[in-house]
């Protein structure tokens, strides 16, 4: 699949942005793990910004209230293990 053909790929791409810098503090990734940040140790001080925005944002997702929206991005098991490895 291209991006242009494929929905699952088009909607990852916006949610990806859309998340990118949630919780973002401010400081860059270096500085985190400088700084022995608690989210820096949690993420064993790799893109820690960003797999901590990415985990805010999941589990947001996966929430109960936001069923309806989960079942109009994927219907199956496949299709949601791959818009999460997208994001």
């Amino acid at each position: 699949f291209g991006i242009t053909s494929d929905p699952i790929t088009q909607f990852a791409c916006v949610v990806a942005a859309l998340i990118h810098d949630v919780d973002h503090v401010g400081l860059p990734n270096s500085q985190l793990v400088k700084e022995e940040a608690e989210i820096a140790h949690k993420y064993k001080n790799k893109s820690v910004a960003e797999q901590n925005s990415f985990d805010i944002a999941w589990n947001l997702l996966m929430t109960p209230q936001y069923r309806e929206m989960r079942e109009c991005i994927y219907s199956t098991k496949q299709e949601l293990m791959r818009f999460r490895q997208l994001l």
